[in-house]
């Protein structure tokens, strides 16, 4: 395999979490929930696992509920208390950005359709949000605010401590999408106030399939999904005992490892901005600030190129990169979140993202540095005859 930068994407599974898992698919298949030796042990498996996840996001364990996606954990945490403030007649009033992802903005987007009011707020160019708009538009019947801790397109950190301190004083339900945020950033529920937090398993080394939900004691979510009691009710059917037992031990791996994996992302991630900061023919979006940029995250454009083009340059390289734009209708479409930070159309449909994760090598960034300038200053064929047709 070639260098792999698209670690924001979906990451490797950690040597470490699958020996951890593979006995729950092999010997160990008992069902949690079964009475037995087999359920005791499948059942103290899970607990174990709720506890490291706990450990990771600093709360209790009880706070901690298994789902099987990320995108599972944000529509449980926005419809379930829309859900709640329905049944009690409280506001229909929700807060959020213009950059989420399509698994909060899909969601609140269903809600406004059933006659909830939403403020979609604006960012900034390099994608924050603003804390007095976000003070200026809460009224009586806000009931819901949901802003991403991270950006998964342009990397912004957003003030995620000041918000939750905001929606606190004001009695607000307050969810946040932190699925870039595991092994990059600490996360600490004992210090900021959120009500809810979603993550995902293999943004951080744990296999696809399995994410969680951080549920504050207190906070009120109803189900949006039926079925036996599990997960106290919100995410009912059996435990995948394995991926739970995954996502417990990356949470754990991610805990330990932190101090170094932050410093070692972000000095790759200096040296490749370093690298391709003299070429003329792009620009870098998002916060020029590292310190307020996900660690080993870099995002860019090449006005008048499509992304696409690019990425497929690359992977002839062996450089896994990943653009902003998508294609529907045989047409290139920039992303929202580029748009959404005054991106023009035809800046955007060259966007790329390069993430680096746990297992890159300082190597791999200097080899990969190397063939992205050469493929970036146009020098390849292929991206001539692009540029020339989108001019």
């Amino acid at each position: 395999m070639g260098i792999y930068l698209d670690n924001s994407a979906t990451t490797a599974v950690h040597p470490e979490v699958k020996e951890a898992m593979l006995p729950y698919l092999t010997d160990l298949w008992g069902n949690p929930s079964s009475l037995h030796e087999p359920g005791h042990i499948a059942h103290d498996a899970v607990a174990n696992a709720r506890a490291q996840v706990a450990s990771l996001l600093n709360c209790q364990s009880d706070e901690v509920y298994f789902t099987s996606s990320g995108t599972l954990a944000n529509n449980i945490a926005i419809l379930g208390h829309a859900r709640f403030a329905e049944a009690n007649g409280l506001g229909k009033h929700l807060i959020t950005s213009t950059i989420e992802h399509s698994s909060v903005l899909g969601p609140i987007e269903f809600l406004e359709a059933s006659g909830w009011k939403v403020t979609y707020l604006p960012v900034n160019g390099e994608g924050f949000v603003d804390i007095e708009s976000i003070s200026k538009t809460i009224n009586k019947e806000t009931t819901i605010i949901s802003i991403a801790w991270a950006n998964n397109e342009i990397g912004t950190i957003q003030p995620i401590g000041e918000i939750a301190q905001l929606a606190k004083q004001k009695n607000i339900f307050f969810h946040s999408d932190a699925i870039q945020v595991p092994g990059k950033l600490q996360i600490d529920l004992n210090k900021i106030p959120l009500s809810a937090l979603s993550i995902s398993g293999h943004k951080f080394n744990a296999p696809k399939g399995i994410g969680a939900l951080f549920l504050r004691t207190g906070s009120n979510v109803m189900p949006i999904t039926f079925g036996g009691g599990q997960e106290q009710g919100l995410f009912p059917g059996t435990e995948s005992v394995a991926n739970i037992v995954a996502i417990g031990k990356a949470a754990q791996i991610a805990a330990n490892e932190l101090p170094g994996s932050q410093a070692k992302l972000m000095n790759m991630q200096k040296y490749l901005i370093e690298k391709l900061s003299y070429l003329t023919n792009i620009r870098f979006t998002g916060p020029r600030d590292l310190n307020k940029r996900l660690p080993g995250h870099i995002s860019l454009v090449v006005p008048g190129v499509s992304g696409e083009t690019v990425i497929l340059r690359s992977d002839l390289h062996g450089i896994y990169i990943s653009s902003g734009s998508a294609c529907h209708n045989n047409a290139l479409e920039p992303s929202h979140v580029l748009r959404a930070i005054g991106l023009p159309d035809r800046e955007a449909i060259g966007a790329l993202r390069l993430s680096f994760g746990k297992f890159n090598t300082q190597e791999e960034c200097e080899e990969a540095a190397s063939a992205l300038e050469n493929i970036l200053r146009l020098e390849e064929p292929s991206l001539k005859i692009q540029l020339s047709k989108s001019v």
